[in-house]
C-alpha cells in the first residue's frame, strides 16, 4: 500500500534558528549558578568596598593680572625696567611657571613635614595620617636606599619604640630600639622620634622617607590648572588625593612662593640699578673727600674765607660747566656699560634701562626693553627648542641695532664735548687772568663742587630707586586659600558593586553559553530537525526507571502516551492499522533503541496480542539480558536451519507480546542477514503477526540495517538526547539520504523534562501535533489556553 510522502512536519511553523525560550530554559536549568554568582559577587563587592577611601579635590584660586605695572604713571618712564618683563606678565607663561620644576622644588623644600609619610594600616584600609600622626620624625641624615622603604615603628606607652623594615628582604632582620626624644643612628638614617600625643598607648605606625625628587614628581603629576571662567584671569589650582590636608598646605605654599618669586623678578632690575649706583657712589665719595680736604687745607693755610664778586661769577660759570661735564661723563659711562654688557654679560639678567640714569633717548629705551623681553622668552624654552635659536637670532639683530644707536650717540656726544670744551676754554682763559691765590682757590672749589654735585645726583637716583622698589607689589593676588571642594570618587562603591554583580552574572552566563555551544550532542528536537532530512515523528521523555516493560506497567502515564503518539503516527504513515513491520536502529550503541523497541512492542501489544519483537542485533544481542532469559537459540539458528521458527519464538509470562531472540552469535553475521532465508522469515512473521518490531544493529556502526530496511514498512532511527554525537548524526543522515533509504523516520529518546512549562511544551507539542486532535479539553486560566489530554491521567515522573 502506498505510504504517505512525509517531509519535515514543522516547515509550516516559522521558527527562527535562535530560540530565546530555549536559551531561557538553559539558563533557568542552571539557576543555582546564578544564585552562587550573585552571592559571591556581593561578597567580593563588600570586601572591595571595605578598602574604599575617599579622594578629595582640593583647590585654591589666584588672580593673574597681565596689565599691571610696577610703578605709578609719573615715574614709569624714569624707572622703566623696574617692573617685571612683559614675558613674565603673560598669563600662559605664568601658568607654566606655577608648575615649573624649580618652583615646586622650592615649595617641597619649604614644607619639611612632607618628607616623611606617616601611614596607618587596618584590616582593610591603609591611610596617610598627615599631621594626625602621634609621632614626628626629625631626620638629620637619610641614606639613598632608605627612601621609599616602608618602616614599621611599634610604639609603647613606656616611652620606647622599635623600628623594623616591612618590605625589604635585605634589611628584614633590622630591629632598632629607641626612646622618644633621643637620637637614634643607623647606616640607613639618623633620626629623632618625638611623641606629640602624651596619652598614646601601644600601637603600630608605618612611615616612609620621601626623597625630594619623588615628592616633586608626585605633586607635579597631580597639579591641575584651569581658569574658573573662560576668558577670566582667575586661575584655579587643584590637587586630587586621599590626603586633602597635605594638598591644602602644598597649594597655599605654592601660591605664596609664586608671589614671592614674582616679586623677586620684578625687583631684579631695581637691584641691579642700585648696585650700579652704589659702585659709582663709592668712586665719587672718595673723590669728594679728597677735594673737600684740599679746599679746607688751602683756606686754612692762606687764610682765605671768600673770593671777590668777579671771581665768584667766574666760579659760578665754571660750576655750571662742571655739572654739564658730569652729565656728559655719566652718559659716556652708561654707553660704555651697555657696550660691554652686550658683549659679555647678557646672560646675567636684565639690562639696566637708560632712563634710570637720566638718558631719555626713545630709540635706545625701546631697544633695551625689546632685548630684555627677548631674553626672558628665550629663558622660558629649553636650548633644544627651535624657538631658542629663533630668539637668539632676534637678540643678535637687536644688539646690532643697539650698537648702531650707541655709535650715533657717541658721535653726538663727541660733538657736544667739542662745543663744551670750546666754551670751557673761554671761561678757563678768564680764570687764568685772576690773581694766583684766587686762581688756586677757584680750581679747588670747582673740583669740590663738581664732586659734590655728582655725589648728590647719585644719592638722589638711589633714593628714587629704593622708594620705587619698596612700592613694588606682586602682579598677582591670592583670591581664595586652598580648601576641600568635593569628593571625586563618591560613586565608586556603587560602581564597584554593579561591576561585581555584572561579573557575577556574566560568568555563569558565559559558562552556560559555552557549555551549550561546545556540547556536540543532540540536545533538542530542533537539533534533530536541523541535522537530519528525515522527519521527526516522536519524542520519548527521560525516565529513571530501568524496567524494560515500563509502558505495560504504567499504561496511563505521560511516558506511555508518547509511545501511543508514535504508534498513531506510524499508522498515519503506512495508512493501515495492521500488518506493519517496523525496524529500529541508531547511530551507535547506547542510544536506547532496544529499550525503545521493547516498549514500542508493549504499546502495540495493548492493541493486539499478535505482536512480536525480533532481536536482529545478532552481533551484540541484549534483549535476553533485559528479560533475564537464557535462550541459546534464536534467529541465527533459524537462518542456518538448526531450529524451526516455532522452536525459537518465546512466549514469556506477564509479557503480552512474543519474543524472537537473536540466538547464537555467528561468525559471518553480515552474510547471514543478506541471505534469502531472512526474507522468508519476515514473510512468515507477517502471516502470523499484525505488528513486527525488529531491533537491529546500529546503522552508524555496521550495515546490517540496510538489508532489513528494504523489508520493513517503517524504519525508525532512534537518537538519544545529550548522547548522540551531532556531527556524526548529521553525516550519517546525509549518507542515508544519499543511499536512498526509504521510509526512514526519526525518534528522539531520553528528552529531559526540567519541570518548566516551556520544557513541557517542547516535550508535549508532538503529542498535540502528531496525535489525533480529539480527546483534549480546553480551560481558561489567567487568560492562557492550556490543552489537556484526558485519555491519560498520571503525569508523575517514572
Amino acid at each position: 500500500m502506498e505510504q504517505t510522502n512525509y517531509e519535515k512536519p514543522f516547515n509550516d511553523e516559522d521558527e527562527s534558528s535562535f530560540d530565546i525560550m530555549e536559551w531561557v530554559s538553559y539558563f533557568f536549568h542552571h539557576w543555582y549558578l546564578f544564585v552562587i554568582g550573585f552571592i559571591v559577587s556581593l561578597g567580593l563587592a563588600y570586601l572591595d568596598n571595605r578598602t574604599w577611601l575617599p579622594t578629595f579635590q582640593t583647590a585654591g584660586t589666584i588672580i593673574i593680572d597681565e596689565g599691571r605695572t610696577a610703578v605709578g604713571n609719573s615715574s614709569q618712564a624714569l624707572m622703566q625696567g623696574f617692573g617685571i618683563e612683559s614675558g613674565y606678565r603673560n598669563s600662559n607663561n605664568q601658568v607654566i611657571m606655577l608648575g615649573s620644576y624649580d618652583l615646586v622644588c622650592k615649595v617641597v623644600d619649604s614644607l619639611p613635614f612632607l618628607k616623611v609619610d606617616y601611614i596607618s594600616k587596618g584590616s582593610f584600609k591603609t591611610r596617610n595620617i598627615y599631621k594626625s600622626s602621634p609621632i614626628i620624625i626629625q631626620s638629620d641624615y637619610v641614606s639613598p636606599e632608605a627612601y621609599n622603604m616602608l618602616f614599621k615603628i611599634k610604639l609603647r606607652s613606656n616611652g620606647t619604640y622599635t623600628i623594623t623594615v616591612e618590605d625589604n628582604k635585605l634589611f628584614s632582620n633590622l630591629s632598632l630600639q629607641g626612646r622618644y626624644g633621643q637620637p637614634i643612628q643607623h647606616n640607613l638614617f639618623f633620626i629623632t622620634v618625638n611623641n606629640v600625643n602624651k596619652f598614646m598607648g601601644n600601637s603600630d605606625i608605618y612611615f616612609r622617607f620621601r626623597s625630594r625628587e619623588s615628592l616633586v614628581s608626585d605633586f607635579s603629576s597631580r597639579l591641575n590648572f584651569g581658569y574658573v571662567v573662560e576668558g577670566s584671569s582667575v586661575l584655579q589650582i587643584s590637587l586630587i588625593s586621599e590626603t586633602p590636608e597635605r594638598d591644602i598646605d602644598f597649594i597655599n605654599k605654592l601660591c605664596e612662593t609664586f608671589l614671592e618669586d614674582n616679586l623677586e623678578r620684578k625687583n631684579d632690575a631695581a637691584n641691579k640699578t642700585i648696585n650700579f649706583i652704589d659702585e659709582q657712589l663709592g668712586v665719587v665719595s672718595k673723590s669728594l673727600a679728597v677735594s673737600e680736604s684740599e679746599m679746607t687745607n688751602f683756606r686754612q693755610s692762606n687764610k682765605i674765607v671768600d673770593v671777590s664778586s668777579h671771581t665768584s661769577d667766574l666760579l659760578s660759570k665754571a660750576t655750571k660747566f662742571d655739572t654739564e661735564q658730569s652729565e656728559l661723563k655719566l652718559r659716556e659711562t652708561y654707553l660704555d656699560y651697555l657696550t660691554k654688557y652686550l658683549k659679555t654679560n647678557l646672560a646675567d639678567g636684565t639690562v639696566i634701562a637708560p632712563s634710570s640714569l637720566g638718558l631719555n633717548e626713545p630709540m635706545l629705551l625701546a631697544l633695551v626693553q625689546q632685548i630684555n623681553d627677548l631674553r626672558t622668552q628665550r629663558n622660558d624654552v629649553s636650548p633644544q627648542s627651535p624657538y631658542y635659536n629663533k630668539f637668539n637670532k632676534e637678540m643678535d639683530g637687536v644688539k646690532q641695532a643697539i650698537n648702531e644707536v650707541v655709535k650715533n650717540m657717541r658721535v653726538s656726544l663727541e660733538i657736544e664735548k667739542t662745543d663744551f670744551n670750546r666754551r670751557m676754554a673761554q671761561v678757563n682763559k678768564e680764570i687764568d687772568e685772576l690773581p694766583k691765590k684766587e686762581l688756586e682757590m677757584i680750581s679747588i672749589e670747582r673740583k669740590y663742587k663738581m664732586d659734590d654735585n655728582y655725589y648728590t645726583f647719585f644719592l638722589q637716583k638711589r633714593a628714587e630707586s629704593e622708594i620705587l622698589k619698596a612700592s613694588n607689589t606682586p602682579d598677582n593676588n591670592i583670591l581664595d586659600k586652598a580648601r576641600i571642594m568635593s569628593i571625586t570618587n563618591s560613586g565608586k562603591r556603587s560602581k564597584t558593586t554593579l561591576m561585581f554583580l555584572l561579573f557575577g552574572l556574566l560568568i555563569p552566563t558565559v559558562f552556560v553559553v559555552l557549555k551549550e555551544l561546545l556540547n556536540n550532542t543532540i540536545r533538542s528536537t530542533k537539533d534533530v530537525e536541523k541535522n537530519s532530512p528525515f522527519p521527526l515523528i516522536g519524542a520519548i521523555r527521560h525516565t529513571k526507571s530501568t524496567d524494560p516493560l515500563l509502558v505495560a506497567k504504567n499504561p496511563r502515564s505521560a511516558f506511555t502516551e508518547m509511545f501511543r503518539v508514535i504508534r498513531t503516527r506510524i499508522e498515519f504513515i503506512v495508512k493501515r492499522k495492521t500488518n506493519i513491520v517496523m525496524m529500529t536502529t541508531s547511530t551507535e550503541s547506547g542510544d536506547g533503541k532496544t529499550y525503545f523497541s521493547i516498549n514500542l512492542a508493549a504499546i502495540y501489544s495493548m492493541a493486539s496480542k499478535k505482536t512480536i519483537l525480533v532481536d536482529m542485533d545478532i552481533r551484540k544481542p541484549s534483549i535476553n539480558q533485559r528479560f533475564n532469559i537464557v535462550q541459546p537459540n534464536g534467529v541465527t539458528n533459524y537462518l542456518i536451519g538448526q531450529n524451526s521458527l516455532d522452536e525459537v519464538i518465546l512466549h514469556l509470562p506477564k509479557v503480552d507480546f512474543d519474543l524472537l531472540p537473536a540466538g547464537s552469535i555467528p561468525p559471518n553475521p553480515g552474510e547471514l542477514i543478506r541471505s534469502d532465508k531472512l526474507s522468508e522469515l519476515i514473510n512468515e512473521l507477517r502471516k502470523r503477526y499484525e505488528y513486527i518490531i525488529i531491533d537491529t544493529s546500529p546503522i552508524g556502526m555496521v550495515t546490517d540495517a540496510y538489508s532489513l530496511a528494504a523489508l520493513s514498512d517503517v524504519n525508525l532511527f532512534v537518537v538519544r538526547n545529550s548522547k548522540t554525537n551531532k556531527s556524526f548524526y548529521k553525516k550519517l543522515s546525509a549518507q542515508l539520504k544519499l543511499d536512498n533509504i526509504k521510509n526512514l523516520y526519526t525518534v528522539i529518546n531520553d528528552v529531559m523534562d526540567d519541570g518548566t512549562r516551556y520544557s513541557k511544551y517542547k516535550l508535549y507539542k508532538y503529542v498535540y501535533l502528531f496525535g489525533y486532535t480529539y480527546g483534549y479539553t480546553t480551560r481558561k486560566k489567567k487568560d492562557e489556553s492550556e490543552k489537556y489530554f484526558h485519555y491519560y491521567e498520571d503525569d508523575t515522573e517514572i
